[in-house]
């Protein structure tokens, strides 16, 4: 009986100290007001590309993944003029009634054809990449169909096993590195 209450005792303890250890994935914050920027954990953001462009042309319509967290988190940068996930572009390039000029989004052509005919926009996108060293990285990219490239990356070394894949210690910081070079262009 001894042993099975101390078995129980060091299970509790395990489980206490991984529930506080845990740093939390897909928690919509906003920026701080003295900062401008993300709460987030010092980390070494690699920026891999960024092309400088129109900010009055970048800001007026950006493309999300369609998840809550992504279409908030964007949306609370108080950068883009206005939020919108693929599915919600298509649907509102149709009842605009333009599917005679922009056929399909599923390729580059119809995403240049998209920004030509419907409005500017960018799309954001999650790159996770493992890298020859076998190390994991994940990243952000920001691709412009008027150019038909990408006009920013960065990316992060990401620990999946340990504490450093969290909010605080990748995806804030990664979105504060988008936001510096968003308020970077003129």
């Amino acid at each position: 009986m001894r042993l099975k209450r101390q078995f129980y005792y060091v299970l509790t303890i395990f489980a206490i100290v991984g529930l506080t250890s845990c740093g939390s994935l897909g928690k919509v914050t906003t920026l701080n007001p003295n900062t401008g920027r993300f709460p987030a954990k010092e980390k070494t953001i690699n920026i891999i590309s960024k092309t400088s462009v129109n900010a009055d042309t970048l800001k007026t319509l950006i493309i999300v993944p369609d998840t809550p967290f992504w279409i908030d988190m964007v949306k609370n940068m108080n950068f883009f003029k206005e939020v919108m996930t693929m599915d919600e572009l298509e649907t509102d390039i149709i009842k605009k009634g333009l599917t005679e000029e922009v056929p399909t989004l599923s390729n580059y052509n119809g995403l240049k054809k998209a920004y030509k005919y419907y409005k500017p926009f960018v799309i954001l996108m999650l790159i996770k990449e493992k890298k020859s060293n076998g190390s994991w990285y994940v990243g952000f990219e920001l691709f412009d169909p008027s150019r038909v490239d990408k006009i920013f990356q960065n990316e992060t070394h990401i620990n999946q096993i340990w504490s450093d894949w969290t909010d605080r210690g990748t995806m804030y910081p990664l979105f504060n590195s988008l936001l510096d070079y968003l308020t970077e262009q003129k």
